[in-house]
């Protein structure tokens, strides 16, 4: 792949991810716009510009000519105008006739010129808009007399007398609110961007691979289903159908993730061709990462492919897999494994429509998982259920939390790790990994669960 297509998909991605969160950018930018309203509404008081339009010249006399010597002339008055006007003097005079601040007198009078004329104007600014009248009216009585005494200019003569301004010349409203919104998106996207950032879990398939080193085997996107991991319903029987909604390679085989379980056993199958494999377990770093889910829709896909297939349901302190089936645990693995000749009497059990299909469910929780899964008698187990079953799928607890996968793993074929978009912690996966790896464990591949098929084009992701 080329360097600007991993741009391109870059791109794709932060977009995806803004419209995912479109609603921090919102709440943002209605926070800063009605924040920016309300202050400039209620909290900061309007100013108010007076404004006065002098006639200046050299000398008394008629209206001659403007030539540029002129202009040079009058660009030289109106700075020295503005200096006299920001004098201490000035400011002292204005304080005792009208009570204002020396130091707010200086930041607010202005004067300016009207290009190319001896005109020029005295501004204002003051939240008192009658202050501010009267402050340019009397800037322009102290403007004469300050022209005639110290510049020797008589000819300053007053054109408009200022009056009283109806109108604030800030803050502006509008701008404020313009300003506040821009700010509110800008402050929702680096929200987005700081979340994401700090959100340290799988987003994309390449991230499995790049992050633990091991070739990605499927891709599985959301799909409806039953609510798992989530606070049970009080109704028993709605549980169990939900239950039920998530064996999607038998309710639904047209869905596109019965399309991916089936990839995945065709990925199998061509791992298998070197060395072959008769028992596969089926883990995850944490719960609620998808797979039992996996592990079902695994079986199923390759029970219909004509394998005989055969399901163990090891995860002895939370059993799943007869509710993805709907079928009975009153005995199961750990009878077969802590009575003695009970392997006899415990049959598994079948699935309507999929003749190739058994599966074992866990049976009574023990007191001992672990003990139980590491003895002899379960190794011999499944070294007599191999010469019976073209495969075997085992599903076992998360091992990033409990070592019984790990002991399974360390005695199976083959172990797929499956991970889940954007809630398996890459760090938790990387413990499991290395757990996996300290028992020898064959890791086949991993597979990436709950992707947002909006979030990329993941279906032209290819196995390599």
């Amino acid at each position: 792949m080329e360097k600007n297509d991993f741009v391109e998909i870059d791109i794709r991605e932060i977009i995806f991810v803004i419209l995912k969160k479109w609603y921090l950018i919102a709440i943002c930018f209605i926070i800063a716009v009605g924040s920016s309203f309300a202050i400039t509404q209620y909290y900061i008081k309007p100013v108010y510009k007076a404004q006065t339009t002098l006639f200046l010249g050299k000398e008394s006399g008629k209206l001659a000519s403007l030539s540029f010597a002129d202009i040079q002339v009058n660009n030289q008055l109106v700075t020295d105008y503005r200096e006299l006007l920001k004098s201490d003097l000035v400011a002292e005079s204005i304080k005792q006739k009208l009570g204002v601040n020396a130091n707010k007198f200086k930041g607010s009078v202005n004067v300016e010129t009207v290009k190319d004329s001896r005109i020029f104007s005295i501004s204002y600014e003051d939240t008192d808009p009658e202050l501010a009248a009267n402050v340019v009216n009397e800037l322009a009585l102290v403007i004469k007399q300050m022209a005639s005494d110290i510049i020797e200019v008589k000819n300053v003569k007053v054109i408009d007398t200022a009056k009283i301004p109806e109108s604030p010349v800030s803050p502006s409203k509008k701008k404020n609110v313009g300003l506040a919104g821009v700010l509110g998106i800008a402050l929702g996207a680096a929200l987005i961007y700081i979340l994401e950032m700090m959100d340290y879990t799988f987003k994309k398939p390449e991230e499995v691979e790049k992050q633990l080193g091991l070739n990605l085997i499927g891709v599985v996107p959301k799909f409806e289903g039953g609510k798992r991991g989530k606070q049970k319903k009080k109704d028993q029987k709605q549980l169990e159908q939900d239950y039920l909604k998530n064996l999607v390679t038998k309710n639904d085989p047209k869905a596109p993730a019965s399309e991916a379980f089936r990839e995945i056993r065709t990925n199998l199958h061509y791992i298998s061709v070197d060395k072959e494999l008769k028992t596969i377990v089926v883990t995850s770093p944490s719960l609620g990462d998808g797979k039992t889910v996996t592990a079902v829709n695994m079986a199923v896909a390759l029970a219909k492919s004509g394998k005989k297939v055969l399901v163990i349901d090891t995860d002895l302190r939370k059993p799943k897999v007869h509710l993805y089936f709907g079928i009975k645990n009153n005995e199961g693995i750990t009878n077969m494994l802590t009575e003695d000749k009970e392997s006899k009497k415990v049959k598994p059990a079948t699935v309507d429509g999929i003749p190739n299909l058994n599966i074992i469910s866990s049976g009574p929780i023990p007191p001992n998982p672990a003990e139980i899964l590491s003895s002899n008698r379960m190794n011999q187990l499944l070294e007599q259920l191999k010469s019976e079953y073209d495969l075997i799928i085992i599903d076992t607890p998360p091992v990033g939390q409990v070592t019984d996968a790990a002991i399974l793993a360390g005695i199976a074929d083959g172990t797929v790790l499956v991970c889940a978009s954007s809630q398996t912690r890459i760090d938790m996966a990387k413990r499991a990994k290395k757990a996996l790896d300290s028992v020898n464990s064959n890791i086949v591949g991993a597979v990436l669960t709950k992707i947002d098929t909006g979030r990329a084009s993941y279906y032209n992701y290819e196995y390599k």
